[in-house]
């Protein structure tokens, strides 16, 4: 992909064995984040400190119950430039194991340009069983939009952008 060869869309760390005709697969961290349960979410509560907790699983599996929410987080660590947008898009052989793989789907121009961030994934487990998801699996795929115009401000120049350079 030529805007990786170039520098402009950055993935890191970018591998070519995730490249596929029209998407990059994104892999699964080992971080999860957890909702306590019972606690009553602020859905204005700008970072949800109070409700959750963040569970590092090294090299193990994480076991998601049915019925379970959680955030995840990729692997790799994405920026694009202003004439640029992207959507994620979850894996099927995920999606047929019960999981949803939400990733707010869109990935706005001018993300990352501060400094590349990991993409959020919300994952969802409709499955009547567990499922245990290990780090380092392909979860989703990145689809890239060449816009027709540069966009005026991207996401990290937004002063009221929420998650600039979350990790």
């Amino acid at each position: 992909m030529k805007a990786v060869e170039d520098g402009r869309i950055k993935i890191i760390p970018f591998k070519n064995e995730n490249l596929n005709p029209c998407s990059i697969d994104l892999t699964l961290s080992s971080q999860f984040t957890l909702f306590k349960r019972g606690k009553t979410i602020d859905s204005k509560s700008p970072r949800l400190k109070e409700e959750t907790s963040v569970v590092d699983t090294k090299d193990e599996p994480f076991e998601l119950k049915p019925g379970q929410f959680i955030l995840a987080k990729t692997v790799e660590k994405i920026a694009i430039p202003k004439d640029i947008a992207a959507t994620l898009q979850g894996k099927s052989s995920i999606a047929r194991l019960g999981i949803v793989v939400l990733a707010a789907g869109l990935v706005n121009p001018g993300s990352g340009l501060s400094k590349p961030v990991p993409m959020v994934l919300e994952v969802f487990c409709q499955n009547t069983s567990p499922v245990k998801l290990y780090p380092g699996t392909k979860i989703v795929q990145i689809i890239f939009h060449k816009l027709s115009s540069t966009a005026m401000k991207g996401y990290d120049e937004i002063q009221t952008s929420r998650f600039v350079g979350q990790d």
